[in-house]
């Protein structure tokens, strides 16, 4: 009886360290992130903004960035997408052997004073487009990007409002893209 058991264990052993190495794990989806084409004159943050949530979000093992140089070179311009169709997005996914493309484009990112509110309020408008495409499921997505929202100025004094409102936007178009 005992011999018996001995030997369903060993069995039981060698076919794990036979199945072991051959289990390994997936691959990551390779990413192509198309750098943002900034409308917005004289705003160099919304750039860096837009790179710092995909490289937080897109973060191996499961996902493989890749290199702005690769996609510069895949698009032809480092101002971004002339078009955000489906088939623009499927060209760069050729051109740099990408599973997932994003690409955004900013045209307008600015905040107005209210006059004829009774309290300080600030009037902020974002407006742009939004467009990823993943070649493994054939998922596009595009979005208009609008986000008009006001807000007392006295709250504002602890940041740069603006752009806390343009972060919040780009890392939900980004989970969206992620499944997050």
């Amino acid at each position: 009886m005992m011999k018996k058991f001995l030997n369903y264990l060993l069995l039981a052993l060698v076919t794990i360290c036979f199945a072991l190495p051959l289990g390994g794990r997936a691959e990551a989806a390779k990413v192509a992130v198309v750098p943002l084409a900034n409308h917005v004159a004289g705003d160099e943050l919304a750039g860096t903004i837009y790179m710092q949530e995909a490289l937080a979000l897109f973060r191996y093992p499961e996902f493989d960035l890749l290199g702005e140089d690769v996609v510069l070179e895949a698009i032809g311009s480092e101002n971004g997408l002339a078009d955000y169709s489906k088939a623009a997005l499927e060209k760069v996914a050729q051109a740099t052997g990408a599973d997932v493309v994003v690409a955004m484009q900013l045209d307008k990112l600015d905040a107005k004073r209210m006059p004829q509110r009774k309290e300080a309020t600030l009037k902020m408008d974002l407006r742009g487009k939004f467009a990823s495409l993943n070649t493994v499921t054939g998922a596009y997505y595009y979005k208009d990007l609008r986000d008009t929202r006001t807000i007392e100025e006295a709250v504002t004094v602890r940041g740069d409002w603006e752009h806390e409102v343009l972060q919040n936007v780009v890392r939900n178009a980004f989970k969206k893209v992620a499944g997050k």
